[in-house]
């Protein structure tokens, strides 16, 4: 039995502040395939890695990321609500991530809102994977359709995923017409069948997010392509298990 791909939510969110530069290091030492990240663009045009659009939840910032310049954002303690030994820890840029994570890892590089938010985010993207030769390296994956319809018209090749939280069967049609490359429901939703239809139809599997030892032996059993968990370095142990 094929095992899936493992990638770290966030990095290994359970270990270090997510979506910093430790806790991607923290994943990689442990020996992940990939990592996921999530991506906004600040008031002066900067593409930082965060997952929610505002700063409170992680940093002792407020208010909207698209409202900061970086220089702002920069100024701010992305560690120490996690613990104080992560204080200090800056909240990246994704050339930052790139430059100090390092191009022998594979990336999962979520887009949080699209042009309509975010003006030029995906030309932005498109851009910097294309400046540390990192096509073969990157999936670039979104909730927002329009920002994946904008990616396939940008580039016909890049690696795309659609995200949702839905059945498999209600979205084929959806993840042909936006020229995904993989389905990434919720992983609650899926089974067997849903991954034989979405292989039958051309597309690979990835299952978010993925934290019990239940859980991760059930996604080997129904043959996902990938798993995203927030605590890589257990689920990697559960993989070798099996």
């Amino acid at each position: 039995m094929e095992k899936p791909l493992l990638y770290g939510h966030r990095g290994a969110a359970f270990e270090a502040p997510e979506n910093t530069i430790p806790s991607f290091k923290t994943a990689k030492e442990i020996g992940v395939y990939g990592v996921e990240m999530d991506l906004h663009t600040t008031k002066d045009n900067e593409l930082v890695v965060m997952h929610d659009e505002t700063l409170d939840r992680t940093t002792e910032g407020r208010g909207f990321i698209h409202d900061h310049t970086l220089d702002e954002i920069k100024k701010l303690d992305a560690g120490i609500k996690f613990g104080k030994k992560w204080e200090k820890t800056r909240v990246p840029t994704l050339k930052e991530v790139f430059e100090e994570v390092g191009t022998d890892i594979h990336y999962y590089l979520e887009i949080k809102q699209s042009y309509k938010i975010y003006p030029h985010i995906e030309e932005k993207v498109l851009d910097l994977i294309d400046d540390f030769k990192l096509k073969n390296n990157v999936q670039i994956i979104s909730f927002d359709f329009d920002s994946l319809e904008r990616l396939r018209e940008l580039d016909k090749s890049i690696s795309l995923g659609v995200l949702f939280v839905s059945k498999v069967s209600w979205m084929v049609d959806i993840s042909k017409r936006l020229g995904g490359n993989w389905v990434q429901p919720d992983f609650y939703l899926i089974y067997k069948d849903d991954v034989d239809l979405a292989h039958k139809n051309g597309f690979k599997v990835a299952a978010w997010t993925v934290d019990t030892e239940l859980d991760i032996r059930r996604a080997v059993s129904i043959g996902v392509d990938s798993i995203t968990s927030n605590n890589p370095r257990f689920a990697k142990q559960i993989l070798s298990s099996i």
